[in-house]
């Protein structure tokens, strides 16, 4: 009887050799058990990022201004919809809109696309950063705020201001750490929504930053 070498379609577990023993199907159904049950360490991330709604830039992914309306990208690690994506090589990116302000997003089915706002256009799509451009080339590029980010808090009069907190979503939680005597805490009514940090400041000049996720 000839051997047959079976690889399992979900983690790519290889089933004995049949031929061998008289109790392949015993070993089938436990193989294909272990197959369909088994946790990697990626399992656990990707489930925990899904289940929280945490997605995001988590490293790289920077964007550069270009001669053309196309902008450099580097490559990184983000989550979107749940998904960890971490290209080998720079993505390829189509065209900005001309003579605007937009933003980059990135959705797991469908891939990149450009946002007139910095609202994604899908549940769970990862922000990437603006992008500026003039009728033919990418002239400035910032990135969006890390999962797990820090945004910089300089007010520069006491009382209440707003600060875009780049997360292309409403954070999950945001903690201010002060970076100087005085103190910055929320506004009552709204503390934060999918652009914006809503805060107050007991004086001017005062620093700090706001942990988000």
């Amino acid at each position: 009887m000839a051997a047959v070498r079976t690889i399992l379609p979900r983690k790519g577990l290889i089933q004995p050799q049949h031929g061998l023993t008289g109790y392949e199907s015993d070993q089938d159904a436990n193989w294909a058990l272990l197959d369909a049950n088994v946790a990697f360490m990626s399992d656990l991330v990707d489930l925990q990022y899904r289940d929280f709604g945490l997605n995001g830039v988590v490293s790289g992914f920077v964007l550069s201004v270009s001669p053309t309306l196309t902008p450099g990208l580097s490559v990184g690690v983000l989550y979107a919809q749940g998904v960890r994506y971490a290209p080998q090589l720079p993505p390829s990116l189509s065209p900005a809109p001309g003579g605007a302000a937009s933003y980059l997003f990135y959705n797991s089915l469908t891939g990149f696309y450009y946002q007139a706002t910095p609202v994604a256009g899908a549940a769970g799509d990862a922000l990437i950063g603006q992008v500026t451009t003039s009728s033919t080339a990418v002239t400035g590029a910032i990135a969006a705020t890390k999962i797990y980010g820090r945004v910089p808090l300089a007010p520069t009069a006491a009382g209440n201001f707003t600060v875009p907190h780049w997360l292309g979503r409403a954070p999950l939680g945001v903690v201010i750490q002060m970076t100087s005597s005085g103190s910055i805490w929320f506004q009552a009514t709204t503390a934060y929504d999918a652009t914006n940090l809503y805060l107050v400041a007991s004086a001017g000049g005062i620093t700090g930053q706001a942990q988000v996720w």
